[in-house]
């Protein structure tokens, strides 16, 4: 066997958290492939850079469990304040690991009343 394809291999044995395969990333754009007919406003390119990039944070809060709407209310709120440069902390801030997240943003769906 080449030793490119070994150290691949040995990747996937030594850590367990590395998956072999795409599955995940298939699934999480699945519903987006299916209702692809209904982003009207995608027929051009900034309109499609705009979708991914909602569709990017939507999923990426959904992994880090927190509540989508109150994720996104939040963003909508705070980054028109700091203008077209925000500085690396502010954006920090605003990750959806941060811990600097308002407790609405980290409710469950569950939780939300």
């Amino acid at each position: 066997m080449p030793k490119i394809r070994k150290k691949k291999l040995y990747l996937f044995l030594d850590n367990p958290d590395v998956e072999m395969t795409n599955n995940l990333a298939e699934r999480t754009v699945k519903p987006y492939v299916i209702n692809r007919k209904n982003f009207l406003f995608s027929d051009t390119e900034k309109g499609a850079a705009a979708s991914a990039a909602v569709m990017s944070i939507i999923e990426t809060a959904k992994r880090n469990e927190l509540d989508v709407y109150g994720y996104l209310l939040y963003l909508l709120t705070v980054l028109p304040k700091w203008g077209a440069d925000p500085t690396e902390t502010q954006l920090k801030s605003v990750m959806p690991w941060s811990m600097a997240l308002p407790p609405y943003c980290k409710q469950t769906y569950s939780e939300v009343k």
